[in-house]
Formats: structure tokens, C-alpha cells, sequence
């Protein structure tokens, strides 16, 4: 399609797409041991997450897209993730890259757009990259893990840093985006938890990148991407880190609310160790009632940033340093107090818990690989909010 054109869109309303959701909650059950069987999520699931304008709900107008306030993505991918931990977080990461490209020079989204609308891109930010500046752009080399999704992809974005152009200036680091014709994806996804999510390693071996196709996290951080000039809807003045620091996390918060989902059915009929009904032992209402406490507040901080962020870019306003600091710390300690949380109801399932197969078991191992995400990580979180608090900068560049 060409960006120029007038796009003909169909109105899809928030309430519709979270409906178009819930409504795959049957279905994702019953294909949870496929995907973790195949290791990646199902071809169906991903045609069926096209066909509900999933991907679209970030994407640009020009392409098809929603333009949506990242709450209602996140929402989406909470009820998926929900059902299957593995293919909210796909949906999630590959959804998210729609976003981004938003942010890039047209030409870059041209080159994954200009024919199919639909194409996805995959990701490992790690800037693992070696970078070698040509004439119009970068020769480019390297080796990156944890490409989730990436069967499913055209496209990937890659980490590197470009060398400075000053002595003693710092590198910038950068994605560098790259069609798959140009890297190699290797199967090294063996885990014991997301099994499903194929994140899979992948290898670029002298590629040449247009200085078009990369961006740098320096400009997503202070929100003057080039994508800007054409792609005008607010949610592209949003910080880069703030939109991607919840695809990593919101998917742990649905995968939460499914827990508990299953912990109530199991727990339903089931006596305890010492014969008494599990639905009526003190501890396992106070593992529920935690457990429902944690997702409430997540979600319920999740809103109010996106809110919060979005009403300050449509007014003009600079986002302020606090906030910044306070939104990126609440992403990632929502995992751990979800891993938390998860890891009670599990103590409180009884001993045959353990077997395969119990659903409670099985997130609680899909919980521990969501932690290990660097994104995921609270601590430094915690220090950059306190240094802010104590009238020290904004250090996060995820922030």
C-alpha cells in the first residue's frame, strides 16, 4: 500500500477488542500444550491475533493501523496472556514493534509496510551488535538470544552501538532494524518456562543497514524520533521505554490473573492434608485474596501511567522526571509481585501440584522466565526513583 493513500479503517472500539479477546479464551487453553510442544506460538493463533486487528492497535493510520492508547493494547495482551502465558507475551513484543517503526523515517516503514501491512517484526535490544559506519549507513554484525516470536517475523530489530564520532563521547545505542533475508534464526529454545514464547537466538553476519533504518534509544528517550513528522497522533510523542517496559510486564500480570483462574477451579472441590475443604482453609482465601490484590494493582497503575503520559503529549507538556522514574520502577516491580503472588497459590495447591500438567505449576514456571527479562529487573528501578526523589536527574533511558 502506499503511505499516501487515504486509508480506509473500520471503527474497532476498545471494549470490542478486548471482547474479541476474552473471546479466545477457550481456544488458547485448549492450545497451550501445542505451544509448548512446538515451542512457539501456533501459526492459527498468530493468523487468528491478524484477523482481530491485534497488531494493528498501535500501528500507524496511514498503515492500517489503530493509534491506540497503549492501555488497550496492554489490556488485550492481559486477557490473552491470560488463557496463554506464552502468546501474550508474543503478541505483546511483536505488537509493541509496530509502535516503534512508528517512530522511525517513513522510508524505513515503507520498506516493512509498502506491500504488507501486516508484516511483524521481532526484536533483541541487546546492543550486542558490531557496528561499522558506511557511506548511508552502518555494516552490521552479531548474535543476540531471546527473539521471541521470531518464526513469526519479516522483520527484526537489533541492538548495537554506533562508535562515537568525538573522542571520549559515549556510544549511542541503537536498534538497528533488518529484513530476514539478512539474518539467520538458530533453535536454541529449550527452557523450562514460556516454552512456548520461541525466543530464539539470532545471527546477522555483514549486513549493510541504512542510517534510515536505525534508531536510537537516545531519541526515544527524549521523544524526537523521525517518524514524528508524519505520524502525528500523540501516542509517538510517548517515551520509547515507557511503551516497551510493558510489553514485558503486563504479559506477567495476565498470566497472574490466569493463575488464579485455575487456582480457584482446582482448589474448588479439593481436600487439604488434613481433610478439610481448600476452598474453606484460611490460607488458601488469603493466597486468592493476594493474589487478586496484586493483578488490581498493576493494572490499576498500568492505566493511570499510560493516562497520565498521553494526556501531558497531547497537551504539550514535558513529562516529568518523577514520573518518568516512578512508571518504569511500577512496570517491572508489577512482575515480582506477581511472581510473588503466583508462587503463593502454588504453596497453597497441595502436594500433587507438582505433577505436570497443573496449570498453577506450569505459570508459576512461565512466571520465573518473565523475572529474568533485564526490563523485569525492580532494584535499579527502586535507586533511579529515590536519586529522583532526592533532586538527582532521570539516569533510566528506559524511563
Amino acid at each position: 500500500m502506499q503511505a499516501e493513500a487515504a486509508v480506509s479503517q473500520v471503527i474497532v472500539t476498545p471494549s470490542e477488542f478486548l471482547e474479541r479477546a476474552r473471546a479466545m479464551h477457550a481456544t488458547l487453553l485448549e492450545r497451550r500444550p501445542e505451544a509448548r510442544e512446538l515451542r512457539r506460538v501456533p501459526d492459527q493463533t498468530i493468523a487468528d491475533f491478524k484477523a482481530a486487528g491485534f497488531f494493528k492497535m498501535m500501528q500507524p493510520v496511514r498503515y492500517g493501523g489503530f493509534e491506540m492508547n497503549p492501555r488497550h493494547f496492554y489490556e488485550v495482551v492481559f486477557e490473552i496472556a491470560r488463557a496463554c502465558p506464552s502468546s501474550g507475551w508474543v503478541l505483546s513484543v511483536l505488537g509493541v514493534h509496530n509502535w516503534q517503526l512508528g517512530l522511525l523515517d517513513d522510508r524505513a516503514q515503507q520498506d516493512v509496510w509498502g506491500r504488507d501491512d501486516n508484516a511483524l517484526i521481532a526484536s533483541s535490544y541487546a546492543p550486542k551488535g558490531k557496528v561499522v559506519p558506511e557511506e548511508g549507513g552502518y555494516r552490521f554484525s552479531g548474535q543476540w538470544q531471546f527473539s521471541s516470536g521470531s518464526d513469526h517475523s519479516e522483520w527484526i530489530f537489533v541492538g548495537g552501538m554506533i562508535p562515537p564520532a568525538n573522542e571520549g563521547d559515549a556510544p549511542g545505542i541503537s536498534s538497528f532494524l533488518i529484513p530476514r533475508s539478512d539474518y539467520e534464526i538458530v533453535d536454541d529454545w529449550f527452557t523450562t518456562g514460556l516454552q512456548g514464547s520461541g525466543s530464539k537466538q539470532l545471527v546477522v553476519k555483514d549486513a549493510f543497514v541504512p542510517s534510515y533504518r536505525v534508531h536510537g534509544f537516545d531519541e526515544g528517550f527524549r521523544c524526537v524520533s523521525p517518524g514524528q513528522q508524519l505520524n502525528t497522533n500523540p501516542i509517538y510523542k510517548l517515551p520509547f521505554g515507557q511503551v516497551f517496559v510493558r510489553a514485558v510486564s503486563m504479559p506477567a500480570v495476565g498470566a497472574t490473573q490466569g493463575a488464579l483462574d485455575a487456582y480457584c477451579e482446582y482448589n474448588a472441590n479439593r481436600l487439604n492434608s488434613v481433610g478439610m475443604q481448600a476452598k474453606e482453609f484460611p490460607a488458601s482465601q488469603s493466597a486468592g485474596a493476594e493474589a487478586r490484590s496484586v493483578i488490581s494493582t498493576c493494572r490499576l497503575k498500568m492505566a493511570n501511567a499510560y493516562d497520565t503520559l498521553l494526556d501531558k503529549a497531547t497537551r504539550g507538556e514535558a513529562y516529568s522526571d518523577l514520573e518518568r522514574a516512578e512508571f518504569r520502577y511500577d512496570a517491572a516491580r508489577s512482575v515480582d509481585d506477581c511472581v510473588k503472588a503466583v508462587q503463593q497459590l502454588l504453596a497453597n495447591s497441595g502436594g500433587s501440584a507438582i505433577y505436570q500438567g497443573n496449570r498453577v505449576n506450569e505459570i508459576f514456571q512461565d512466571m520465573l522466565a518473565f523475572r529474568q527479562h533485564a526490563a523485569n529487573q525492580p532494584d535499579s528501578g527502586s535507586k533511579n526513583v529515590g536519586a529522583v526523589l532526592f533532586g538527582q536527574p532521570n539516569m533510566d533511558m528506559f524511563s
